[in-house]
């Protein structure tokens, strides 16, 4: 409660509130409450001018007691005029603010906010077991073209449940909550590589770690074989469907390097190329969280579209843009490609994570000998 008459104490329970602001207003599950709480802003606004004003004041009335470390009493006094004359112009700032504020009340308080949506397909959830963990998903509201599920992960041997709301998938039409799950077990499973790899290796980390609670990890390291057989289950696939994820989108001077191998060397050529971009899991994980993940490789009406083995180049040279995706869970054919896809093959059948493999295999998703060196190099979503 403020004092009153204690300028530090209430200057410290300010702050504190205005903190605690900063974090409740991260999110308004209805959003007509943005309307008293610019009202109660622009009072705080014109409170912090007064404020401003009397720090000032005090700066200006106490200029005679002011000295510096040395005791010198004119350096003193000539830095609390100093002061001063800041807070006066901070002043005369915050009133654009309170303006600005103000209107901002005024256009808002015009709004007639509706009700939020339905969620989508009603709001059908989907239950598995995977091990001791029971995964629950349900469509959310979509984040602008992207996707979402909101998940909830409950250990039946712990009694402990966390719940989420990024399980992104993909872009477009949503996907099936059996579709979901699979993105969820995807995510799980290398939360589970990822705390083995920590065990075996102390003091080493991993991208995927800490992408769930400690107990949520441990219990997928446990039984991989459920989450693997989860993964493994494609009902898209298992109904004739492919998926692309996005390996590279390019622009510019980057693109136009390729649109000129297209043009002297061909499509197959420039694939080979730009399958240099494709860093297995990391690409696919990227792909994955990103939400750049397609039931048929995107193109506009200019854009022209090739595609060799597991790859689909999109090109537009009137535009100049570039992109090349790969099916989802799929290896390329090495003999078609020129390339080494024992790495890839390693990491879609699961058998170890793709950073364990040995230092000594050859590593299809390097940079190969002669490849361009674009400051854009890496994985390009």
């Amino acid at each position: 409660m403020p004092t009153f008459d204690n300028p530090v104490e209430d200057a410290t329970e300010a702050s504190t509130a205005l903190r605690g602001l900063a974090h409740a207003t991260r999110t308004f599950d209805d959003p007509a409450e943005t309307y008293p709480v610019l009202g109660e802003l622009l009072a705080g606004v014109r409170s912090l001018r007064q404020v401003l004003d009397q720090l000032a004041a005090a700066h200006i009335g106490g200029r005679s007691r002011a000295h510096d470390d040395a005791g010198n009493q004119t350096a003193g006094a000539t830095a609390a005029l100093a002061a001063a004359d800041e807070l006066h112009q901070a002043g005369t700032l915050l009133d654009a603010v309170h303006d600005r504020v103000d209107q901002a009340m005024s256009h808002s308080g015009r709004i007639a906010w509706h009700p939020a949506p339905e969620p989508l397909d009603g709001g059908v959830r989907a239950t598995v077991q995977a091990g001791t963990l029971t995964l629950t998903v349900w469509p959310d509201t979509p984040l602008g073209e992207h996707q979402r599920y909101a998940y909830s992960i409950h250990d039946t041997a712990a009694g402990q449940t966390v719940e989420g709301r990024d399980l992104f998938t993909g872009t477009g039409a949503p996907v099936s909550p059996e579709r979901a799950l699979r993105e969820l077990a995807v995510f799980l499973s290398a939360a589970g590589e990822a705390r083995q790899y920590a065990i075996d290796y102390p003091g080493q980390h991993t991208d995927n770690e800490g992408a769930f609670p400690d107990w949520v990890a441990d219990a997928a390291r446990q039984d991989p074989g459920a989450f693997a057989a989860l993964v493994d289950h494609d009902p898209q696939t298992s109904a004739g469907g492919r998926r692309w994820i996005s390996v590279v989108f390019l622009q510019g001077e980057d693109a136009d390097r390729v649109l000129d191998v297209i043009d002297r060397d061909g499509t197959e050529t420039a694939i080979k190329d730009l399958a240099g971009y494709d860093f297995g899991d990391e690409t696919v994980q990227a792909a994955l969280e990103n939400g750049y993940v397609y039931d048929e490789p995107p193109s506009g009406p200019l854009d022209r579209v090739a595609v060799k083995d597991t790859y689909a180049l999109t090109y537009n040279p009137f535009l100049g843009h570039v992109s090349l995706l790969r099916a989802h869970d799929a290896v390329p054919d090495e003999g078609l490609l020129g390339i080494d896809t024992t790495a890839l093959a390693r990491s879609v059948e699961r058998t170890a994570p793709a950073r364990a493999a040995g230092a000594g295999a050859t590593d299809w998703f390097a940079r190969r000998p002669g490849a361009s060196a674009s400051s854009g190099r890496g994985v390009a979503l």
